[in-house]
């Protein structure tokens, strides 16, 4: 199992640095910024009551769409496409590795526990290792009942060891 996420983290990794790197840094940056900045703006809009909500949303990411054409222009004025391109590369696969390792592969394991009892020191624990311990945020993400079900199973599967 562990093995099976080690490849799918690493060659995702790669297609998404592929994607990034044909949008560019501008693109990738301001789509990423477009979802943080529309739901900040969303959730302070004082009257969330129907469709409000997603009408700030809406409205918030065609903004910030419409800037970031206008500074697309300008990088392909100034000649700027191998930095936009790489940064894009860059960019696209950090934000990945950050969902990957925090998100999705949690969630299909059932807990960040879940590849605790391999023995080998796979890519996904040791990403995962650091990012938490550099950066504590991410180490609560998990939901709490995901992280029951992966420590009972973790018992189980212990259990069966010293009983077989």
């Amino acid at each position: 199992m562990a093995i099976l996420i080690d490849i799918f983290l690493i060659a995702s990794i790669f297609i998404i640095g592929y994607l990034g790197w044909s949008a560019g840094l501008t693109r990738s940056f301001f789509a990423v910024f477009a979802g943080f900045l529309s739901i900040f703006a969303a959730s302070k809009y004082p009257y969330q009551e129907g469709i409000n909500f997603w009408l700030i949303f809406v409205i918030t990411v065609l903004a910030v769409m419409l800037v970031s054409g206008f500074v697309l222009r300008l990088v392909n004025f100034f000649y700027m496409n191998i930095a936009d391109k790489t940064g894009g590369a860059v960019l696209s696969a950090l934000v990945w590795i950050v969902v990957a390792v925090n998100v999705l592969v949690p969630t299909l394991t059932h807990g960040t526990h879940a590849l605790d009892g391999s023995a080998r020191n796979t890519v996904y624990k040791t990403i995962s290792n650091k990012m938490h311990k550099h950066i504590s945020i991410f180490k609560d993400y998990v939901p709490p009942a995901l992280e029951r079900k992966a420590l009972e199973r973790q018992r189980e599967a212990e259990d069966k060891k010293i009983g077989g």
